[in-house]
């Protein structure tokens, strides 16, 4: 069903949002993210009526929490991208078609490096913010203040927020890890992971020695006869006022212009001193910047052209195996290393043991991988040698590498599975799982929290979990009281999540976080779910017949069932929390915007329990917007229609709660 695969592609869009955006470890390339996101994208605007509020186009990202969160005075926008000729010129037509006069463009090369906000007062340097979400981002003001291409005090005494993009140029990079290896510490994969483990380091003097640079590439003034009317003039302004500016712009009359640069730059950019992944394309008057707008998450009036991915070919020296919380086993090329958009890379994706079949991987072949400029690229196909017939197949593995447990072929399915159901990497994948923001969102618990209580021995099932004791915590590596306490009171405040939550982080087969949400809305209790027919789960909208069956014979597992026996014992509450209020009682929220007391899925949790739903799209069926700060077109689009907006302030009112 297409509502499946619209939560199957959410949800691997979601993990690489937090590898991306919370871990710093992107497990694929910017080319295969911009690829699953506009798939999505695309899907949703056809299907406007399937788009929900976890949807990642309905947000940018996530932060991670080594410092203090700052919210942004004027939102980060990101960008849609284009990858070809044709794509640019849609988009230019689109935006022709709104002026009378022929549009302007400027075209800038698309720094590889993080966005960041620097705030200016009386000239003088006082915050610099990394972009996080867009919204609210991380104050890294010390630390920015070590890099030399950023001025502590302008040439003009001016109150101004300027936009740049930090980076490590590849000889600083390539200097960087040949120390590392001298010292037998961990090289970084590429010159923006650089930048970024450099930005985040919490002794700023570590930052000093790292030669990170910036260029600037706008400035949000205060509005007077002299302010610039122009994006062209505003890069002209802010290199006045002693910012480091590209010299590779260039102001363009219309959109062949601009793709005479994007050809230019495609091979020319390999002799710069820093990675650039693109060109970025903007509007050049702010009068009709302003006029185009932007859509939730991206100005219509920008976009970036993506370079082709980079190739190489390498040998293939082995494949490697991984086991997932599933028991799927996914095979991993390692391969002889190669420099790869700056980047040194010895691993890459097959995807599964069809693929290798397909491809006639043998383990010996040369063969051509490609990426953009990311971590983990993918093995695109064998390189035609003499070799190749010689080399023996390769042949999936019977047995699983973790615990050497008989392998299956589940119907339906691409990928071998271990049926081991206490095979290590399962359980310590699931336990990873539970923890996670998409399960039951425990802090301070992470991958290497949970390997180290495995290890130990404390924990092998989530419910061990909730057995642990504050002494417990002590006996991992550099566990403070104050780290202990954090940990031990996150897993027991986690017992007061949403029966969903609790389904959700099962890991029952085929069932995510709107499946579970889906099922809890017609089960409210546990008692109810237990004794759902088959046929009952199978006539829930959105549940299928296969997930039904999965459902359904999870909760006839005898040992599934002890183990929700043991949770309920410790204190868990298996129903639904919904106190049902007549403000609320089938009403529809739309929420859009920041809050100041809760995060926008602690608010669609509140109206939950109270019998309401939340929608991702403002309709006339839409009975209340909450509107945070910065709340954008869905505010608007709320006022046009008459829908009554609540501020935080009202809702907590509404729902019985104080600001």
């Amino acid at each position: 069903m297409l509502k499946d695969e619209l939560k199957k592609i959410r949800e691997e869009i979601n993990k690489h949002n937090y590898n991306y955006y919370v871990a710093d470890n992107p497990t694929i390339s910017d080319y295969e993210y911009d690829l699953l996101f506009s798939k999505l994208k695309e899907i949703e605007t056809a299907h406007p009526d399937l788009i929900t509020p976890d949807s990642p186009t309905q947000r940018v990202g996530g932060i991670s929490s080594g410092f203090e969160e700052y919210k942004h005075k004027y939102r980060l926008y990101s960008l849609d991208n284009t990858y070809n000729e044709d794509e640019l010129r849609k988009w230019y037509e689109k935006i022709q078609k709104e002026f009378a006069k022929p549009v302007q463009l400027v075209c800038e090369l698309k720094i590889d490096g993080l966005a960041i906000a620097l705030t200016y007062e009386d000239g003088y340097f006082t915050t610099g913010v990394t972009r996080g979400d867009g919204i609210v981002g991380e104050n890294i003001t010390q630390n920015l203040k070590t890099i030399k291409a950023i001025p502590l005090k302008l040439f003009e005494d001016v109150n101004v927020e300027v936009r740049g993009e930090v980076y490590m140029p590849k000889s600083s990079f390539e200097k960087l890890n040949e120390d590392s290896k001298e010292k037998g510490e961990k090289l970084f994969a590429n010159p923006r992971n650089a930048a970024a483990g450099s930005l985040r380091q919490l002794d700023s003097s570590i930052t000093a020695k790292r030669d990170l640079s910036m260029f600037t590439y706008t400035a949000i003034v205060e509005k007077n006869n002299n302010s610039p009317l122009t994006h062209w003039d505003s890069i002209q302004y802010v290199k006045s006022l002693g910012f480091k500016t590209n010299p590779n712009i260039r102001l363009v009359d219309n959109i062949e212009g601009a793709i005479q640069f994007c050809k230019e730059w495609e091979t020319k950019r390999f002799d710069l001193d820093y990675a650039t992944d693109g060109v970025v394309i903007k509007v050049n008057r702010f009068d009709y910047q302003n006029e185009l707008g932007f859509t939730s998450r991206a100005p219509k009036w920008s976009t970036a052209f993506k370079f082709p991915p980079e190739e190489m070919t390498t040998t293939l020296l082995d494949i490697e195996l991984g086991v997932g919380k599933t028991g799927a086993i996914t095979p991993v090329a390692i391969l002889e290393p190669v420099n790869l958009a700056g980047s040194i890379v010895s691993r890459a994706s097959l995807h599964n043991f069809d693929e290798i079949k397909r491809l006639d991987i043998r383990i010996g072949d040369k063969v051509l991988i490609k990426k953009a400029a990311e971590i983990i690229p993918k093995v695109v196909k064998v390189v035609d040698n003499s070799e190749h017939e010689n080399l023996p197949k390769y042949n999936p593995p019977k047995f699983c590498p973790e615990c050497n447990g008989h392998l299956i072929v589940r119907e339906g399915e691409v990928n071998l599975f271990c049926e081991n159901p206490e095979c290590p990497s399962i359980l310590k994948s699931r336990l990873e799982y539970w923890v996670s923001k998409e399960a039951m969102d425990i802090d301070f618990i992470g991958p290497s929290v949970i390997s180290q209580l495995f290890d130990l021995g404390l924990v092998r099932y989530p419910v061990d979990l909730y057995k642990l004791k504050y002494e417990d915590f002590f006996k991992l590596e550099a566990v403070k009281e104050k780290s202990a306490s954090n940990m031990y009171n996150s897993i027991q405040e986690s017992k007061n999540r949403l029966f969903s939550r609790f389904i959700t982080a099962l890991s029952i087969r085929h069932v995510g976080k709107e499946t579970a949400e889906l099922l809890t809305e017609e089960f409210p209790s546990l008692e109810s779910l237990l004794s759902a027919s088959l046929e009952q789960l199978s006539s829930i909208e959105g549940i299928g017949d296969k997930i039904a069956l999965s459902i359904y014979e999870y909760f006839r597992d005898t040992k599934n069932l002890e183990l929700i026996n043991e949770f309920e014992e410790l204190g868990f509450v298996f129903e639904n929390k919904i106190v049902k209020t007549e403000e609320l009682l089938g009403k529809t929220f739309v929420l859009t915007g920041t809050l100041a007391t809760m995060t926008r899925d602690e608010a669609s949790e509140k109206i939950k329990q109270r019998g309401g739903k939340t929608s991702s799209s403002v309709s006339k069926n839409t009975s209340y917007v909450l509107a945070g700060a910065n709340a954008g077109s869905k505010l608007d689009k709320a006022e046009k229609l008459g829908v009554i907006i609540l501020s935080e302030e009202d809702f907590l009112t509404m729902i019985g709660e104080k600001i």
